[in-house]
This record gives structure tokens, C-alpha cells and sequence, in this order.
């Protein structure tokens, strides 16, 4: 009985260690690619049939040197990393205390608000992308920061009251209570007792918003496509228009997924002390 206690103990130890490496090999796997074809010469990839290397013959950075070379593209940079932070900021600035009221007070018509917020999401962007722009050519914003990032926000906005409203209400009502008989107000209670404690899913909602917004193209394309500002989106549907080799793809796309990298480890951070500091309060 022991002897097969122990076998079925090591079965599900290597079904789950199978199972974590297999995850991680998906994770890891596409990253791997994207980074070796970012930095492969021209005989690794064209081989002439021969198999494609696991790593490139002659490793090479010219692909980012040239990248780094054309002074527009560090406008391009710019211009994607101002619209995602303003859309982050816009976004946390509505959704926050919309989040809150609708987490910790019962307001009328709450559900049908509700339902409000989310159908926002229930039609598919192309569906809603060329109202949207008539609306700001008629503002006479097309073209502009303002447009794309009031676009990202509508399209983020819905996320962020759901994913505040639910590390409001994660929050006891006790310690509400308790703030109060000690005598602080609503204003107080908010900024330093519920605030703190729900940093950690508002903090998830600002990495997903400023995932949504660096990543977004079609909103960028119709409000953007024709003008002189450009985000990294846009510039690599430029490069596509004329078959450009795979390894400056590649590094485009590397390029494009390094800020979000570090903007997912800072913040990372501030969730833990955020959960900290609410288990200490």
C-alpha cells in the first residue's frame, strides 16, 4: 500500500512539474524567438533551405543600431510612451473614484449602470473607431495627443471601474467604521485607509491600461495615420508596407515590448508594499 501511495505521490509531482515547465516553455518560448531574430545576421535566416539555427551565426545588433539612427524614431518612442502615461493618468483619475462610489455605496440604478460601462466593450473597436473620429475631426483634434489619448481612456475606462470596484469592496467595512469614530472624515478615509489598501488592484488596472493603449493601432491609425505624430504601432505597420527583412521586425517588436516589461517591474513594487502596508493598517 505504501509502495503505490509513493508512486501516485511522484506521478502528480511530475505531472506538475511537467506541467510548470510546459507554461513556462510557452512563456519563455515566443520571447526567445522574437529576441534570437532581432539579433540574427542574414545567413541565419535565409538558409537557403537548410534548418534555421537555434541561435544566429554571427549574433548582430544593426537592427537597433539602425532603429536608433533615424532621429524620428525617437520622436515615435516618445510619442507612444506620452500618449500611454497620459491615457494611465486620465484613466486612474475618472476610474478611481467612479470605482469607489460604485463599490462602497448603493447607488440607484447601479446595475444598469453597469451594464452601461461594459457594453462600451461588447462591440468590437472598428465598429465604434470611425464615429469616434468624425467626433474629434469635427473638435478639430484629429491628429492630436488629446484625441488618441480620450480614445485609449473610453476604451480603458470600463476596465479600471471594474477592477477598482473590486479591491474597494475586497475592503472590510470595519475599518471604515473604525476611521469614522475616530473621527475622520470621508476625505481622510479615502486617501488613508481605502486608498492604500486597494493599491495593489488599482495597480493592475494601470499596467493593463497602459498595456492596452502602447499596444493599440486602430484608434491610433484613424486618429494619427495622416499626420505627423506617429506611435510605435504606426511605425511598424510603415515598415511593413515595403517586406522589410524579419530581423527588423523583430527588433521592433522587441522594442515594443521592453517598456511594458519595465513598467509591469516597477509598479510591481508598489503592489507589495501596497499589500503591506494595508496589513499593517
Amino acid at each position: 500500500m505504501k509502495s503505490g501511495f509513493w508512486a501516485v505521490e511522484n506521478i502528480k509531482k511530475i505531472l506538475w512539474a511537467a506541467s510548470i515547465a510546459f507554461a513556462v516553455l510557452l512563456i519563455v518560448g515566443p520571447l526567445y524567438l522574437l529576441f534570437k531574430y532581432s539579433i540574427s545576421d542574414s545567413a541565419s535566416i535565409n538558409t537557403g533551405g537548410a534548418p534555421i539555427p537555434l541561435w544566429p551565426y554571427h549574433p548582430t545588433f544593426r537592427c537597433f543600431i539602425y532603429l536608433f539612427s533615424d532621429r524620428h524614431f525617437y520622436g515615435v518612442i516618445m510619442n507612444s510612451i506620452i500618449i500611454a502615461l497620459s491615457t494611465v493618468g486620465l484613466s486612474m483619475l475618472l476610474g478611481v473614484p467612479a470605482a469607489y462610489v460604485l463599490g462602497r455605496y448603493r447607488v440607484p440604478g447601479r446595475r444598469l449602470l453597469l451594464l452601461g460601462l461594459i457594453s462600451v466593450r461588447l462591440f468590437p473597436d472598428i465598429a465604434s473607431v470611425i464615429p469616434i473620429t468624425e467626433f474629434f475631426i469635427k473638435l478639430r483634434l484629429q491628429n492630436t495627443y488629446t484625441a488618441v489619448v480620450l480614445a485609449h481612456t473610453l476604451l480603458a475606462l470600463p476596465y479600471v471601474i471594474f477592477i477598482g470596484m473590486s479591491a474597494f469592496e475586497s475592503i472590510p467595512n470595519d475599518l471604515e467604521q473604525q476611521a469614522r469614530v475616530m473621527g475622520a472624515n470621508g476625505f481622510s478615509i479615502f486617501f488613508r485607509v481605502l486608498l492604500p489598501l486597494s493599491i495593489p488592484g488599482l495597480v493592475a488596472a494601470a499596467i493593463y491600461t497602459f498595456l492596452l493603449s502602447w499596444d493599440e493601432f486602430i484608434f491610433a491609425y484613424f486618429l494619427l495615420g495622416l499626420g505627423k505624430i506617429s506611435t510605435l504601432t504606426l511605425f511598424l505597420k510603415q515598415k511593413l508596407a515595403y517586406a522589410p527583412p524579419q530581423n527588423l521586425l523583430a527588433a521592433i517588436s522587441v522594442l515594443l515590448s521592453l517598456p511594458v516589461i519595465i513598467f509591469s517591474l516597477l509598479l510591481q513594487k508598489y503592489m507589495t508594499a501596497g499589500i503591506t502596508a494595508g496589513s499593517v493598517k
